[in-house]
């Protein structure tokens, strides 16, 4: 069989004959002969088959490429042995659910710290080595890389996850920001301590005749700093469903760390709440006088829809508006339908869609009734700095949604505290530093106590 290099040369020796044949023949006066054509048609059919071999003398070179010789023919290490030679894979198979890979990051790191607990030296890559080795060598190599320095002297195993592309880590962020109605939302990110001055009004510019005085506007303008504020959650996960390594397991403690961090995060964000200095950001509501559902049919949803874009029409800003509700209201609005039986809202269902050519996002911290209406370009949010995940067996942890524990301000929380090690559980911490604020007072407006199609949303 030809190598790739031969084959490149004889089709470029085929390729020069068929252009010298073609150039005399777009001569003037040239006689062309038989013999010319059938060798025309003769070299093209071989050029095409040429084509065909040097693709797959590439695809080769390229597997050739991504394996490399191991030591051993023992097939371990997610190498594959045949006669005495062993290749290792280049690739790990997809992730059988977003964020699987991270997900088992988290869970080779708590089972190695469970098991030194116990006495028993084993490093997370160890872990993984067991549980992945042979199906997943390039996962179990980037735990080993990503906890080469790590200490086992402490009870929690820090890891930080930017939002970043990386097959290992990316997959999570995506997940649990798809969690959220404040992450799918194209807000306008700016960098965090910084002053961004802003217009809050509309500017008006006049025609101005020859000579004359242009007119002076006064526009109002808005002045933000975004300050990093945490949120944090902990999610709590039995040894036992550590110690499992099949994927409903690993998909279980997945959910549950992303579920404890998205739902706050919507939960302040959607609603009303006043900020709280140095904790909290207000709620997109803050200070909104809400508008009242004008009916329960189709024709109040139009009407009302008009009502909430009023104040937007009015300060000239209502392109690129944006929909918020629950999936029971979206769901009840997709099932209103005209007197013929046909769907009046077209294009919307419970994970949201279109109404009425706005975009509709749906979320579950949506407050029921509520129908918002809001310009994401006009909604600050700083720059997104990562999510930290900490693990700990030996914490103990004040089980409450409402926690009294303070480190600047101790008191009795014995009522609700729960030891990980008496109860042999594990817990996984998780703090993103967020904020967000209103570029203008203008950029939210919002309908209550909805009930479109009778249905209580």
């Amino acid at each position: 069989m030809k190598t790739l290099k031969e084959l490149l040369e004889l089709r470029a020796n085929k390729a020069a004959r068929i252009d010298e044949i073609s150039t005399a023949w777009e001569q003037k006066d040239y006689q062309r002969t038989s013999e010319e054509r059938e060798e025309l048609v003769t070299l093209n059919a071989e050029v095409d088959q040429l084509d065909d071999d040097i693709l797959i003398a590439r695809m080769h070179e390229r597997k050739a490429a991504n394996a490399h010789r191991v030591d051993g023919s023992n097939g371990e290490n997610g190498s594959n042995s045949r006669g005495g030679i062993s290749f290792v894979k280049s690739q790990d198979p997809d992730d059988k659910f977003k964020g699987q890979s991270y997900t088992r990051f988290l869970i080779a790191k708590a089972a190695a710290y469970v098991q030194m607990r116990d006495g028993n030296y084993v490093t997370p890559a160890d872990i993984a080595q067991h549980r992945w080795g042979k199906t997943h060598p390039k996962l179990v190599q980037y735990i080993k890389a990503a906890v080469a320095g790590g200490g086992t002297g402490s009870g929690e195993w820090g890891a930080e996850l930017a939002a970043s592309d990386t097959r290992f880590t990316g997959d999570f962020v995506d997940f649990l920001y798809g969690m959220t109605v404040f992450d799918r939302l194209p807000l306008r990110s700016i960098p965090g301590r910084v002053h961004v001055k802003g217009q809050d009004g509309a500017a008006t510019g006049y025609w101005v005749g020859e000579s004359k005085a242009i007119p002076a506007t006064k526009p109002d303008f808005s002045d933000v700093e975004l300050l990093p504020l945490k949120v944090g959650a902990i999610a709590v996960a039995s040894k036992e469903l550590i110690a499992s390594s099949s994927p409903s397991a690993e998909m279980l403690i997945r959910d549950s760390i992303a579920e404890a961090s998205a739902q706050r995060v919507d939960t302040t964000f959607l609603s009303a709440a006043a900020a709280s200095a140095g904790v909290s950001p207000a709620g997109i509501l803050n200070g909104l006088s809400a508008l009242a559902p004008s009916g329960t049919d189709a024709a109040a949803v139009r009407a009302d829809m008009m009502s909430l874009y009023s104040s937007f029409l009015a300060a000239k800003n209502a392109s690129g508006l944006v929909q918020i509700m629950t999936p029971s209201m979206a769901k009840a609005l997709a099932l209103l339908v005209n007197a013929l039986g046909q769907p009046e809202f077209v294009g919307l269902n419970a994970n949201g869609g279109t109404l009425l050519g706005d975009p509709v996002f749906t979320g579950d911290n949506v407050t029921p009734g509520d129908w918002i209406l809001l310009k994401p370009s006009d909604i600050w949010k700083i720059g997104d700095g990562g999510v930290q995940v900490s693990i700990s067996d030996t914490a103990t942890i004040e089980q409450n949604d409402a926690p009294a524990g303070a480190s600047d301000t101790p008191v009795d929380m014995a009522s609700h505290r729960v030891s990980m090690w008496q109860t042999e559980s594990v817990a996984f911490k998780v703090v993103r530093a967020i904020n967000y604020a209103k570029r203008r007072t203008g950029a939210v407006a919002v309908l209550s106590n909805a009930e479109y199609g009778g249905v209580v949303s």
